[in-house]
């Protein structure tokens, strides 16, 4: 009977690995990446007022239910701002 159960959990922490790893790409994840990558880098005004509109612009697209077009945004904002 343990057996039974080891596999299970086996088999279940197999499945649930693509979810888990999908979740680290969202565009939720990815706007958090963003943020804390402004947080270490310096900003002139022209720098900080793209970076808000960008991030905005993610923003409304996740609210828009636009995951593609979200994560598109947020992986230029990562960029933009030197992450990866």
């Amino acid at each position: 009977m343990f057996k039974k159960f080891l596999m299970s959990a086996g088999v279940l922490s197999l499945l649930a690995a693509p979810a888990l790893a999908a979740d680290a790409g969202s565009c939720a994840a990815m706007l958090e990446k963003a943020e804390a990558i402004v947080k270490t880098v310096k900003l002139d005004d022209a720098a900080k007022k793209a970076v808000a509109d960008m991030r905005a612009k993610a923003e409304d697209q996740m609210k828009a239910g636009d995951e593609d077009g979200c994560k598109k945004t947020a992986g230029e904002l990562v960029k933009a701002l030197g992450g990866k």
